[in-house]
């Protein structure tokens, strides 16, 4: 991997060499910025850059599949589980953002509230999810 995150492709090697050399850093970086944002218990709308990593974070390891065992599909689908946790939390603060920008009115406050209560929900969810499950 170079310093910017990127995996450094060794074309005279295949994918499971590749795989071996390549996958560690970037999944050890991954928990690194995952862990490190939680320590400050973020709002929900500061846990979409996370989202954004964790999604390409799976799409890079689904490319590999091939190279690894049964173990390794559970493990997908962990990450598969805190993307869609982030992705819930996602969709809350852009209905709120996206409802910011109607006439203000009693209705409109009531969703808002509640679109602010379900990120929150969704958060702790993703914090016990990613502690006693994925980074347990």
């Amino acid at each position: 991997m170079d310093k910017k995150g990127h995996i450094r492709w060794d074309e005279s090697a295949g994918a499971a060499p590749n795989a071996r050399d390549q996958l560690p850093p970037l999944i050890s970086a991954y928990f690194t910025q995952g862990r490190e944002l939680l320590a400050k218990t973020p709002a929900p709308a500061e846990l979409h850059a996370l989202r954004l990593v964790t999604k390409r974070l799976r799409y890079t390891l689904e490319l590999f599949r091939s190279c690894y065992g049964p173990g390794f599909r559970e493990r997908l689908e962990s990450l598969r589980r805190v993307q869609q946790l982030l992705g819930e939390i996602n969709d809350c603060a852009t209905a709120s953002g996206v409802l910011a920008r109607s006439k203000p009115s009693p209705q409109r406050a009531r969703i808002d509230r509640l679109l602010q209560e379900r990120a929150l929900t969704q958060a702790d969810a993703f914090r016990r999810e990613w502690h006693e499950v994925f980074d347990a």
